[in-house]
C-alpha cells in the first residue's frame, strides 16, 4: 500500500478536478510520488473515506478538489496521525490560499516535501470548518451562487453578491461572548480561521490557523448604499477601518439569528434555525504545507 492516498471530489469546480486528473497524475509520477487513488461518489463520502484511510495507516490524504472537499477530507482526519493535503481545483479555494498552495505546481512541491504542521480547526454547532462560516449575506451568496453555471473562482460569486447587494433583508442577529453580549441588526458575521472566502473576500483578513483563536467580522446594519461602499475595502483587506463594522478574536461565540437563515460552512450551504455555539478546537489537525 502506498503511504499517500489522493481523493478526487470528480463535480468540484464544476468538473475542474475531474479535468485535471490527467495532469495530477503525470505530476505525481514525475516527481516518484508512489500513491492509491479513490473518487468520492456522493456528498460526505470525503469525511469518512478520509477516516477510513488514516485506520488503514495513510500518512497523508491528498484531496482533489475545493473548499468543500478540504472541509470534508478534513473533517474525516481530525485529532488522527494522518495528515491532509490539497490539490486545489475548487470554486474559490480560500483554503489553498491559507495554506499557501494555489496551483497545481505548489501541491505537488509541498507533497514531496512533506512539511507537515498541526493547526486549529473551527465547530459551528454540529458542522466543523477548516477556512471560515458566514451567516447572514454570505449564506445566501452560497445558496445562490449554486445556480451559476459557467463561472468559477471570485467572479462566480462577486455576480450574485452584485445581484444581492440592493435587495437582501438584514436579520436580527444576537452574539454572546463569555463577558459581552451585541444585540443588533446586520449584514453578516463571519468566523474566520482563516482570511477569505468566496473566492477572495477578505472578511477576516488577520486570522491565522495556527493562533488558537477564531477571528470574527460583524458588519452592521447596512443598507444598500452602504454595501457597494463598503465592497472595494473587502478586497483590500481594511474592513476594519469601517464605521459598523467590528472585529474581534474568540475561543468561543453564540451565535441566534431572528428567522431561519442560509450560512455556508466552508462554502457548503447548510441552514441554521436555532442558535448555534462556534467554539476552536486547537492543534486539531496534521496539514501538508509548502516546504
Amino acid at each position: 500500500m502506498a503511504k499517500l492516498l489522493v481523493l478526487v471530489n470528480p463535480v468540484a469546480g464544476r468538473g475542474k478536478s475531474l479535468k485535471a486528473l490527467p495532469r495530477i497524475e503525470k505530476g505525481l509520477k514525475d516527481l516518484g510520488l508512489e500513491y492509491d487513488l479513490d473518487r468520492t461518489k456522493a456528498p460526505d463520502d470525503a469525511a469518512a473515506m478520509a477516516a477510513e484511510a488514516a485506520k488503514a495507516g495513510y500518512e497523508v490524504v491528498a484531496c482533489v478538489g475545493g473548499d468543500g472537499t478540504v472541509s470534508e477530507t478534513g473533517r474525516g482526519l481530525i485529532y488522527t496521525d494522518t495528515a491532509l493535503a490539497l490539490i486545489p481545483e475548487g470554486t474559490g479555494d480560500d483554503f489553498a490560499r491559507a495554506i499557501k498552495v494555489r496551483t497545481l505546481p505548489a501541491a505537488l512541491r509541498a507533497l514531496k516535501a512533506r512539511n507537515i504542521q498541526t493547526i486549529d480547526v473551527g465547530r459551528f454547532g454540529a458542522h466543523t470548518f477548516l477556512n471560515s462560516v458566514g451567516v447572514g449575506f454570505d449564506g445566501q451568496v452560497t445558496h445562490d451562487n449554486q445556480d451559476v453555471k459557467t463561472l468559477t473562482g471570485i467572479l462566480s460569486y462577486l455576480v450574485v453578491v452584485l445581484k444581492n447587494l440592493p435587495t437582501y433583508r438584514n436579520p436580527h442577529f444576537h452574539l454572546k461572548g463569555r463577558d459581552w453580549e451585541f444585540k443588533s441588526k446586520g449584514l453578516l458575521v463571519e468566523v474566520g480561521n482563516g482570511q477569505c472566502a468566496g473566492g477572495g473576500f477578505f472578511l477576516t483578513p488577520h486570522a491565522d490557523l495556527q493562533d488558537g483563536l477564531l477571528d470574527v467580522t460583524l458588519v452592521g446594519d447596512y443598507g444598500p448604499m452602504q454595501r457597494f461602499v463598503a465592497l472595494p475595502m473587502v478586497f483590500l483587506r481594511q474592513m476594519s477601518s469601517l464605521k459598523g463594522v467590528s472585529s474581534f478574536k474568540t475561543d468561543m461565540l453564540e451565535i441566534a439569528v431572528d428567522r431561519p437563515t442560509y450560512i455556508h460552512v466552508d462554502g457548503n450551504l447548510k441552514h441554521m434555525s436555532g442558535p448555534a455555539t462556534v467554539q476552536i478546537l486547537k492543534n486539531a489537525l496534521k496539514v501538508v504545507f509548502p516546504g
